[in-house]
């Protein structure tokens, strides 16, 4: 008794430090955004205002989107806000994993006591890992993942899937211990879900119930249930499967893999303003506009409706994108990212490796047979590591499938009882390490925020002084703007609610290359720019701005204000606060 209750505070102790950590992370991270999360939000956006049409695309998955939309769409804060209550969404997602990560940790521990010996058996016998220990591992691997690997300051669905990846493989334990009907519906719930978050979900899925049929196919019931999860799995994923093969008039489930094939791999085209430049990618269906070649202007005043148009739904604008296999740059992409992988599995944590490498040398043969119990635990994380291999991969891809391997790879040992003292010792050094990695990463963002107000990892600061000053000088959501520039990091137009509709592309320099021309080529810019609806351009300032462009105090961004030409663009000249000369 006196066991449990010291580890059931330990445990405590454990879960209030991770949720610290969590909430100091999306505090300091708070002002942070990232191009994707505009997109999310923009697809949030459309589903509070029941555009069907635009709350789904092929190449961001809804589910995650949703969730902002329906908070901002509730809360409709401003400016300064949005992004502050976008993080605490974000928190919230942590917890539900931190929560997800807890049931799967329990149901390793579960698994590697119920190999140990009974009490009474010799010195010689086998027994678990102590469960204190694999509390420390667990919650050092935890922290590692849900904070470095994926982060709270990347707007993304990747936490979301780390939670998804813990509770299916908790799951499969439980399954291994009870084989219900309604546990196999629940894993194939889960399956759906996750494809749902993100589309790359949908074949591990396919994945998950095949290594969980071969796991136990000689029992009929095990069988039955497996079908059971298959039906509950596909049951859940044919809406979305539906609606996007209607949307583009051919069997779909998402077009990501594809294009960032495309993109990555061959024929390698830039991923936005595709123009069908590059032999064999294709024809586009709908591309941007390309204005002037010298600078490259675009513009993309369409359809599809958000803050930047070429990457709220990129699956529009490269319709027509053909993918190719070519060996030579396949290999070169399998190469940098198997390198990736491996960096990721021994050299970002060598402590955790070496941890599991001693544990297994102490636990001998039986730590393999461990490992033929939970080999589906062991290949599915390899099995997702292997379908980013060809394409793309990013740590916070892979956050949730590391966890399940470490902690697999955990569940396997068995000491002898002379082992146990040592093994603990182990365990205490590599959690010590580990939790002083994180605190230092955590210092570090927290120090640069205290130092500078406003500040912290990708911070949209200026962002939101800039968005403040184009709201009070006139502007209002939907107007429509230009950017000199990267109109993905033009977080000031979401949280002004304003359509970028044209662009200088961020590129091969285009922004120099404007700045460096003459003033008639200028004017012949402004001019494109006026022909695409906006009534306003804004840049990052350069040393010597043109006469006309104002700078915004407390930023580095400045803004012209362009001359229009019909009535409707008149109209929102005639709000502006200031009118500069030519």
């Amino acid at each position: 008794m006196h066991r449990f209750t010291t580890k059931r505070s330990l445990e405590n102790i454990l879960v209030l430090a991770s949720l610290g950590f969590g909430l100091a992370h999306a505090w300091i991270g708070r002002y942070a955004m990232n191009p994707d999360g505009v997109s999310y939000l923009d697809m949030g956006d459309a589903l509070v205002r029941r555009d069907w049409a635009h709350a789904v695309n092929a190449y961001w998955s809804p589910l995650y989107g949703w969730m902002l939309g329906l908070v901002v769409g509730a809360i409709q804060p401003s400016p300064r806000w949005e992004f502050r209550l976008v993080h605490a969404v974000s928190f919230a997602i942590f917890v539900v994993a931190l929560l997800a990560f807890r049931f799967f940790l329990h149901e390793v521990i579960g698994f590697s006591h119920e190999r140990t010996a009974p009490d009474d058996a010799g010195p010689d016998s086998r027994v678990a890992l102590p469960g204190w220990a694999m509390l420390l591992l667990g919650y050092s691997i935890f922290l590692w993942a849900s904070l470095e690997l994926v982060s709270l300051y990347d707007v993304s669905p990747d936490q979301a899937i780390l939670a998804c990846v813990c509770f299916v493989a908790g799951m499969l334990l439980r399954l291994r211990r009870h084989p219900i009907l309604p546990t196999f519906a629940f894993v194939g719930l889960l399956l759906g879900v996750g494809y749902w978050t993100k589309a790359i979900l949908f074949p591990l899925g396919f994945v998950t119930l095949a290594l969980l049929y071969l796991w136990k196919r000689s029992s009929r019931s095990w069988r039955h249930g497996v079908m059971v999860a298959a039906v509950v799995f596909l049951a859940v994923a044919a809406p979305l499967i539906s609606v996007l093969s209607a949307q583009k008039g051919r069997p779909t489930f998402g077009d990501s893999g594809k294009l960032n094939y495309a993109w990555a791999v061959s024929p390698q085209t830039f991923w936005r303003n595709w123009q069908g430049q590059e032999p064999g990618s294709g024809k586009p269906v709908h591309p941007t506009r390309q204005l002037l070649r010298h600078p490259p202007v675009f513009e993309f005043d369409g359809p599809v409706p958000g803050t930047y148009p070429p990457w709220a739904d990129p699956s529009y604008w490269n319709e027509g994108l053909q993918w190719h296999f070519r060996i030579r740059p396949q290999l070169e992409i399998l190469a940098a990212n198997s390198v990736s992988e491996i960096r990721l599995l021994l050299r970002v944590q060598p402590g955790l490796v070496i941890a599991v490498i001693v544990l297994a040398l102490l636990s001998g043969g039986i730590w393999l047979a461990g490992l033929r119990e939970l080999w589906p635990l062991i290949a599915l994380p390899a099995a997702a590591f292997a379908v980013y291999l060809p394409v793309h991969v990013e740590d916070r891809f892979l956050g949730g499938f590391v966890i399940v391997l470490f902690l697999t790879l955990l569940a396997a040992v068995q000491l002898r009882v002379s082992d146990q003292r040592s093994a603990g010792y182990v365990a205490l050094a590599v959690f010590i390490t580990m939790v002083l990695g994180t605190s230092d990463v955590t210092l570090r963002y927290a120090t640069h925020h205290l130092a500078i107000p406003g500040s912290g990892p990708n911070s949209t600061w200026q962002d939101v002084v800039a968005a403040e000053h184009l709201q009070k000088i006139g502007l209002r959501p939907g107007d429509r703007v230009a950017v000199i520039g990267d109109g993905t990091g033009a977080y000031w137009a979401r949280l002004a609610k304003l359509r970028i509709v044209a662009e200088v592309m961020g590129a091969n320099h285009g922004p120099a290359e404007f700045w460096g021309s003459s003033a008639e080529t200028r004017q012949e810019v402004y001019a494109a720019f006026v022909r695409a609806g906006a009534v306003l351009t804004v840049s990052s300032c350069p040393s010597d701005a043109p006469a006309g462009w104002q700078p915004i105090a407390g930023t580095n961004y400045c803004v012209l204000q362009l001359r229009p030409d019909n009535s409707a663009s008149r109209e929102v000249r005639g709000r502006l606060a200031y009118r500069p000369g030519s």
